[in-house]
């Protein structure tokens, strides 16, 4: 299973809110993910489809305890990449179909009796904090993703919105201007609780994506996934941390490499001062670095100057070093 699946699944475990919470869960799922038929004979009908059952199951929860009606759930076989199941939720009687509508703000009626469809966030679900994260957590449910965070921070919403089959409803000319206007309005949203998100269009929908492993988790948090929230967090310390010594080793590995590169050079200075000057015509000072340097071809130059009687700071050490070397440069 997905981490995005366990995290779905996690949610549709948590406990139920109030009454208006609970509406506006189901109103971000359905305002995200929902297919809305009206018929002139049949009247309104509602299909939430989803491939993950637990979603599908806290639609069908959310639906029973708040208008005490059983919805239908219907299991099909969809191929898109390979063989698996898909739910769909679905309210097939006008009456009950135009309840949960209007309560969850998905449509208005006006005075003539067309419907008018709702493509941002409902005003109601906006003020209140808890009907807020709901509504966002709904949206998730339904058309939400989240990578694996060992692997990347990448959480997103497709604007796949809902979709009215009836002609008389008012609705915007092109369906990708609503599914942007939607997401936009869940946008606004994230940016008040100071979550960084950005929108683009990819292929037929609009796309609303989080790419920081901040506001990833900050996102979570505001959903209720704090399960999932305190996993994604172990990981980013453990990243974290195996950055960091990657980082201390990478460093280390490059001062290792300059101080043997720098010794190799020293020692061939040495060694041309040796055959051609004679070491033990060297001042005192120069000649005991110079018999250390080729004794102890590995060491620091901390190392060197501890070693020499009395013993000698790096800039010492170094000077001497430079001394031996002009001194080599003459020779050649």
């Amino acid at each position: 299973m997905t981490f995005s699946a366990i995290l779905k699944k996690d949610l549709s475990k948590l406990p139920f809110g109030s009454i208006a919470s609970q509406q506006a869960e189901l109103s971000g799922m359905i305002g995200s993910i929902a297919t809305i038929a009206i018929d002139e004979s049949a009247g309104m009908s509602i299909s939430v489809k989803t491939e993950n059952p637990s979603v599908a199951a806290r639609c069908y929860q959310l639906i029973k305890g708040l208008y005490q009606v059983k919805a239908k759930i219907k299991i099909e076989k969809t191929r898109k990449f390979k063989e698996h199941r898909a739910y769909r939720v679905v309210i097939e009687e006008n009456t009950i179909a135009q309840k949960i509508l209007e309560t969850c703000q998905i449509l208005s009626f006006n005075t003539q009796g067309q419907a008018f469809f709702a493509n941002q966030v409902p005003e109601q679900f906006k003020n209140q904090d808890n009907q807020t994260k709901a509504y966002v957590r709904g949206v998730f449910l339904g058309c939400g993703s989240v990578s694996n965070p060992e692997k990347t921070y990448h959480l997103e919403l497709v604007g796949k919105k809902v979709a009215i089959a009836n002609k008389k409803i008012e609705r915007s000319p092109a369906i990708t201007n609503e599914q942007c206007a939607y997401l936009q309005s869940i946008k606004t949203i994230l940016d008040r609780y100071g979550i960084k998100s950005n929108l683009i269009h990819r292929k037929a929908h609009w796309v609303l994506y989080l790419k920081e492993g901040g506001s990833v988790a900050d996102f979570l948090n505001v959903i209720g996934a704090h399960r999932g929230l305190l996993e994604m967090e172990n990981i980013r310390i453990v990243k974290e941390m195996r950055n960091d010594v990657n980082r201390q080793v990478n460093c280390e590995t490059a001062n290792l490499n300059k101080t043997i590169a720098a010794s190799y050079d020293q020692v061939a200075d040495i060694m041309l001062v040796k055959e051609r000057l004679g070491l033990k015509n060297l001042p005192a000072n120069l000649y005991d670095i110079a018999e250390l340097r080729l004794n102890y071809p590995d060491a620091s130059i901390k190392e060197l100057g501890e070693r020499l009687d009395p013993p000698v700071g790096k800039s010492g050490v170094y000077h001497r070093l430079k001394k031996l070397n002009q001194i080599a440069e003459t020779l050649k």
